[in-house]
């Protein structure tokens, strides 16, 4: 390996990802077709104004956490109250049952 010098460091290669399988101007296109679909939904009154302002505001944090498990568990055990004594502190007791047990055979033998 060749020695360091300050004036002379490597620069790190930039990352230059094309994806494969997406083209953004047919996303475009998708999503211009599918906003004059709900146009036209609406005018012609088939689709209600409460579905369009629910689809426009979507609560981010509840779509999240409805996505990942480890949230959705630590959700649950806040909304389910505190937790047992024995749930926080079961290492601790483990513990001292084996501290107690090594004492008790050191005293017996």
């Amino acid at each position: 390996m060749g020695s360091f010098f300050f004036y002379n460091n490597r620069k790190p290669r930039k990352f230059n990802y094309s994806p494969i399988l997406f083209n953004a101007e047919e996303e475009e296109r998708r999503e211009r077709l599918q906003m004059r679909i709900e146009n036209v939904k609406k005018e012609m009154g088939v689709l209600p104004e409460s579905e369009e302002k629910d689809r426009e505001k979507k609560e981010f944090k509840s779509e999240f956490i409805s996505q990942t498990r480890h949230l959705k568990k630590r959700m649950e055990g806040d909304t389910s109250g505190k937790p047992s004594f024995f749930a926080n502190n079961g290492l601790l007791i483990i513990i001292l049952i084996a501290l107690f047990a090594i004492f008790f055979f050191w005293l017996l033998a």
